[in-house]
């Protein structure tokens, strides 16, 4: 009996390490998604959904969502550029022109555009808040631009209050997605 209840500690804490890495792996893992010619490898959170492009998105894009899409979505596309000589301010121009299309409906008097960069991922990102979002529409917004290998990938994430932890985990997989040659 004495030495059942030395073990009960350590069993204890075995099956708690179980359990904890059993909720990690389930609750993240590497998933490619296509886009078009292009294919990404993101850190994929299990309450995502992979969905089908809205109607008139071009053929290199993709986008997923929460299990509840009013919670969270997210689209995205990619873009083969010309040459590799500009891209860094190229993608700073688009990211600034979305700065200037949100500023007037939102809550922010100032939208700042962020630079990240995660491994040999780089780029900008800008969100805003909307002043009076209508209730079948989301209240915040992050657009951004992203060099991934030899694409460049326009992103933006929709989402509501209730999305919000979602949100910060996709932007986190949207800025640390690599180039895959996987499908």
């Amino acid at each position: 009996m004495r030495s059942l209840s030395r073990f009960r500690p350590f069993g204890s804490g075995l099956i708690l390490a179980g359990a904890a890495w059993a909720a990690l792996a389930a609750s993240s893992a590497p998933k490619v998604l296509k886009l078009g010619e292009a294919a990404i490898s993101i850190e994929w959170d299990s309450g995502w959904v992979a969905g089908e492009s809205s109607a008139g998105a071009p053929r290199n894009s993709a986008e997923f969502h929460a299990t509840d899409p009013h919670d969270l979505k997210v689209m995205l596309s990619a873009h083969a550029p010309p040459g590799s000589d500009g891209i860094d301010e190229a993608m700073r121009g688009m990211v600034d022109g979305f700065a200037n299309e949100l500023l007037p409906a939102a809550v922010e008097k100032e939208l700042p555009v962020e630079p990240f960069k995660n491994g040999e991922t780089h780029g900008y990102q800008v969100c805003a808040t909307d002043k009076a979002p209508k209730p079948d529409e989301y209240k915040y917004i992050c657009q951004g631009m992203a060099s991934v290998g030899t694409w460049v990938v326009g992103y933006t994430v929709l989402y509501n209050d209730s999305g919000k932890a979602q949100a910060e985990k996709a932007v986190k997989a949207l800025q640390a997605m690599q180039g895959s040659t996987g499908t």
